[in-house]
């Protein structure tokens, strides 16, 4: 069974627990101005009552006419419409209940009317547009306050999830295509009952280790991600050997988090565009500096001279999806640019911190 909610914020006992506070505290701050324990329980019953149906006519007919059609002229009426109600009901609980049942405490009050037709005393100006509002309109404000509020975090919480089912979701489109690689890496290798299969094999299982089960967290240390690096050169150096020239200079100079594999889609770029198709020697060279506010990150590579790759075609679905995890990850927080020249394919990212 589903439980009631008051339009989708907070669920109804939320709603009494608020009024059973602001009931409490009009009895507790004005415990002293009423001679029982019982008129003072009256007093303040009646009272959040009004105040409560204040609240829920703005709330659930005056505010929802006026988002609908986002026009002031449809809350004028239904804000008139309350402040007559409320001047009826408010003036005919001190007339007929407060100043009969609790003479004593209402004494000025009956003296001060005691010449003024009760007519006349409904159609007090100064009562209906400034006094009742002023008494009996705050804890409605406040209550819708604390709705609003909750609206937002509720908001903030599912685009919160959209946003790591979006990061998920590219993550498991670069994460097979790297796997898929490596595994024909190692195919290979065992054909040819290469020595250096058991290498190959152990460094797979680091960075299989750190993929599933050390990179979840949102932000990782950045010499976490260096370690993953090294290990995927490595596999690498082992299947094209001397084909290959990689420089990888790294200096790091604070302990900062990173958002976890987003280089190593960089990396696997250069050697899908720049090392694969390379018959002579290809070359890689790698920067990673990082500071308390800053990671400025840069890769080059090599082109082979007979790439027939257009520039769009060189950036391809792999740097699409880092340039969508970047928008997610370091909104406004990024800078990324990528430039193909002639022989060579460079790109540099810098992330701030702050």
């Amino acid at each position: 069974m589903k439980e009631w909610k008051i339009e989708q914020g907070y669920p109804l006992h939320q709603h009494l627990l608020f009024w059973l506070v602001v009931f409490c505290c009009y009895c507790i701050a004005n415990i002293e101005d009423h001679q029982t324990v019982s008129e003072n329980l009256v007093t303040y019953a009646t009272k959040v009552t009004i105040q409560a149906g204040v609240a829920y006519y703005l709330w659930l007919f005056a505010l929802p006419r006026y988002f609908k059609t986002g026009k002031v002229r449809s809350l004028i009426w239904p804000i008139l419409l309350m402040l007559i109600l409320l001047q009826v009901v408010a003036e005919s609980r001190i007339i007929f209940l407060m100043e009969p049942t609790y003479p004593y405490t209402y004494r000025n009050n009956i003296a001060r009317n005691e010449e003024v037709p009760i007519l006349l005393r409904y159609l007090n100006g100064i009562t209906i547009f400034f006094r009742n509002p002023a008494i009996y309109l705050p804890p409605a404000v406040g209550l819708m306050a604390l709705q609003y509020l909750q609206k937002q975090r509720n908001l903030a919480e599912l685009k919160e999830q959209q946003k790591n089912n979006e990061l998920l979701a590219l993550k498991n489109q670069m994460n097979p295509h790297f796997l898929f690689n490596t595994l024909n890496n190692l195919y290979t290798l065992a054909l040819k009952k290469s020595d250096k299969t058991p290498e190959v094999i152990a460094k797979l299982s680091e960075i299989l280790d750190y993929m599933l089960y050390r990179c979840n967290e949102a932000q990782v240390p950045i010499q976490r991600e260096i370690e993953l690096l090294e290990n995927y050169l490595g596999l690498e150096k082992v299947r094209y050997g001397k084909r290959i020239d990689i420089q990888f200079d790294h200096q790091i100079a604070a302990d900062v988090k990173i958002a976890p594999l987003l280089l190593l889609h960089f990396v696997e770029n250069a050697f899908k565009h720049g090392v694969r198709q390379e018959l002579d020697q290809a070359d890689i060279q790698i920067k990673l500096q990082a500071s308390d506010d800053e990671i400025d990150f840069s890769i080059r590579n090599s082109i082979p001279n007979d790439s027939q790759e257009s520039s769009s075609e060189t950036e391809g679905i792999g740097l699409q999806n880092i340039r969508r995890q970047l928008q997610l990850l370091y909104p406004k927080r990024h800078q990324l640019e990528i430039r193909k020249e002639r022989s060579r394919f460079g790109v540099e990212l810098k992330l701030r911190l702050d």
